[in-house]
């Protein structure tokens, strides 16, 4: 059952009385709740389009006996992830034509976000930006010490700047491609957004002499951290996804915390559009002047209005879950507008892809190999990727070391302990 969601402004921050309001139910009726049970299969939604896909791991059957072992120790599922720093593991890049099924892929260090801009296909991969320049036939790599565990990447509307999200240091970058420059940053630690799951609290600052907390993580120089940041249970919201609504708003959402704001790009004020969300991940402009957010672990999207009133909520159920699934809930990993009224859902637990289109009420699935942790996913029209019929890791590379000469990523000085980060497993 949908959790009713808030805008800003109709509880308190904090107390009794706003957890009370975040747990309150919303009415289900043919207008607001709707099931993809009810939509009607069509094998041929988006025969038109190619689909270009992120597949951040193939271990995921392996993690699904790890989770399924934990329930049945009675571990809890609140807190999730690790807390010690791992290495970035091998994913995937995936081309697939879906008016003949023909697939290709190509190896790459961890991927999460991607983006398109012309000839120029854009990938977070772990600690960089890989910008696959086919026109040029060139791999332009972007490296950043604030580059950490990246979820997403998008180009800006003129095309000149990439933002992407920082998971590992719980940070909002966005940087200009030609002046290889910080233009923008809001750090979650800044923004009162600073306790852990773990109960942990996280700023940044400098190293001091003062007072050390058991209970306090400072990051004063990231390059400590080994290209990782912090594991997932000790980021203090951990940071999913952030995209432009326009060019002085954000979308981000906070894992950790159920929570879906806006950003002003001017002041650095969020503004939380909705609460009690269960690891929510996109948070996405759709079609003709909707939004979207991505519910994870209820298995579903909510839509709403320009000016955030919920439209309506679709729930995955058009088959049951995968059998190395069963028993683990829902996971919807993302959900993201392709085309004109058309999107796409990636369902872990089920080992696909849904192609659905609310307003003629159409899905299609595509199943994918049960050991892939898909995480992104665009559209492409297969008369623009000409060049995703070759190897783009045969092409030359060219790093970049983005640079932060306007400071906005300079260290507060405040006194506080500082603990240590672990070292890195290797």
């Amino acid at each position: 059952m949908f959790r009713r969601v808030l805008r800003a402004g109709q509880f308190p921050r904090e107390g009794w009385l706003r957890k009370m309001l975040s747990s309150l139910r919303m009415t289900s009726n043919a207008r607001d709740y709707q099931r993809l049970s009810d939509y009607n299969a069509d094998e041929t939604l988006g025969n038109h389009l190619d689909l270009v896909f992120t597949v951040k791991h193939q271990q995921q059957r392996a993690l699904n006996r790890i989770m399924r072992s934990r329930l049945r120790e009675g571990q809890p599922m609140k807190v999730l992830g690790g807390r010690t720093p791992r290495p970035y593991r091998e994913g995937l890049l995936v081309h697939w034509a879906l008016r003949n099924n023909f697939v290709q892929q190509m190896p790459i260090k961890e991927p999460f976000g991607l983006d398109q801009s012309g000839m120029r296909l854009a990938v977070a991969a772990g600690d960089e930006v890989r910008v696959y320049d086919t026109q040029a036939e060139v791999i332009h790599v972007y490296r950043n010490p604030w580059f950490a565990q990246l979820h997403s990447v998008y180009f800006s509307a003129d095309h000149s700047r990439l933002l992407v999200v920082s998971t590992g240091f719980d940070t909002v970058i966005e940087f200009d491609l030609a002046r290889e420059n910080l233009t923008w940053t809001w750090n979650a630690w800044d923004h009162g957004y600073d306790v852990s799951p773990a109960g942990m609290r996280v700023r940044r600052g400098t190293a001091d002499s003062g007072a050390r907390s058991p209970n306090l993580i400072v990051v004063d120089d990231p390059r400590d951290w080994n290209g990782f940041g912090l594991p997932t249970s000790l980021t203090a919201v951990h940071l999913n996804n952030a995209c432009y609504q326009h060019h002085d708003s954000i979308f981000v959402t906070l894992f950790h915390h159920g929570r879906a704001v806006t950003v002003d790009r001017n002041s650095g004020s969020a503004r939380e559009v909705m609460i009690g969300l269960l690891n929510p991940h996109g948070f996405e402009p759709g079609w003709n002047g909707e939004y979207t957010v991505t519910d994870t672990r209820r298995g579903q999207v909510i839509f709403f209005g320009p000016n955030f009133d919920v439209k309506y909520v679709l729930t995955f159920d058009a088959c049951e879950p995968s059998r190395s699934r069963a028993d683990l809930g829902e996971w919807l990993q993302n959900v993201l507008h392709l085309d004109a009224g058309l999107y796409a859902a990636i369902d872990i637990h089920r080992s696909c892809i849904w192609l659905f289109e609310p307003t003629t009420r159409r899905y299609r699935r595509i199943a994918v190999d049960p050991d892939w942790a898909v995480q992104n996913v665009i559209a492409v029209d297969p008369l623009k990727v000409k060049m995703l019929q070759r190897r783009l890791d045969e092409l030359p590379e060219i790093v970049h070391d983005v640079t932060d000469r306007g400071g906005l990523m300079s260290v507060p000085e405040q006194p506080s302990g500082r603990r240590r980060p672990w070292p890195r497993r290797v």
